[in-house]
């Protein structure tokens, strides 16, 4: 939760990792002649084994005053060559659905991960070489929901929940909806400690980390919005570094003020 003394106190998602910068390009925005382009770029995000790591891609706006700076010297560079690698920090994740109009997957749904790129660092690509393990990390406030115990036939069980992020201004904040797998020890005892409390429909907050960040797409078969393309944002859960059960924080324990030290009596 971020808070300034000139603007009211908001929630947001950060997400960071390291990546290639590509398509960087001005967005033409419609409004007349007063409407100005905004620059957009999308970054290839690395995950997982160093030798071999997949990759996320991001479509995002460019917002941070010096991520433009820098952004901006790649507008209309895009050999697969001259890609800069960079550490970057997205805010205001969200996941855009779409029915692909052409091609031989005419008709599927498909959807594409966005969000704000709020930093942007050039870095060398011998840094890779120290690096272990990639990682694509999500950070934020949300609430815990639908903890459940799957037992698939194929594979081993595994403990999942979902996450509703808390995004935008405090006192009226938008959700982005995480289904996730819990992969940490400390993260799943923690979820099944909070089991009885969400089946009593008290309200579970957490901080959470999520690790890696998916985006599956499908078309909406039931209600009113039935026919329409839809996405879910799928990761990992890793950490929780505090849970607040209606509004009392039960984790981690909030150590009891000393008592006073007894007078000497004589």
């Amino acid at each position: 939760m971020k808070t300034s003394s000139n603007e009211k106190s908001y929630f947001d998602i950060h997400t960071s990792g390291i990546g290639y910068l590509q398509r960087v390009r001005e967005v033409p925005v419609r409004g007349g002649r007063r409407a100005e382009p905004f620059l957009a770029c999308t970054i290839a995000a690395l995950v997982g084994s160093v030798q071999n790591p997949q990759k996320r891609y991001f479509d995002l706006k460019v917002s941070g005053a010096e991520a433009k700076k820098i952004v901006a010297d790649y507008v209309g560079v895009d050999d697969q060559h001259q890609r800069p690698l960079v550490r970057f920090r997205i805010g205001d994740l969200w996941g855009d659905a779409y029915i692909r109009p052409t091609g031989e997957r005419k008709g599927e749904a498909a959807a594409s991960l966005k969000g704000r790129l709020l930093k942007v660092e050039l870095i060398d690509r011998a840094e890779l070489a120290q690096i272990e393990r990639h990682e694509l990390v999500t950070r934020g406030i949300g609430y815990l929901n639908r903890p459940q115990e799957v037992k698939p036939n194929t594979s081993d069980a595994f403990l999942s929940c979902s996450i509703g992020a808390l995004v935008g201004p405090v006192d009226e904040p938008d959700y982005r909806y995480f289904d996730t797998i819990v992969a940490a020890t400390d993260a799943q005892v923690l979820v099944r400690q909070c089991v009885q409390a969400i089946e009593a429909e008290s309200k579970v907050l957490i901080s959470f980390r999520l690790n890696d960040m998916k985006i599956d797409p499908y078309i909406r078969n039931k209600g009113e919005r039935a026919g329409e393309p839809a996405a879910s944002l799928k990761s990992t859960l890793i950490h929780i570094g505090l849970i607040k059960v209606d509004g009392q924080q039960v984790f981690p324990d909030i150590p009891q003020a000393a008592e006073p030290a007894m007078a000497d009596s004589f």
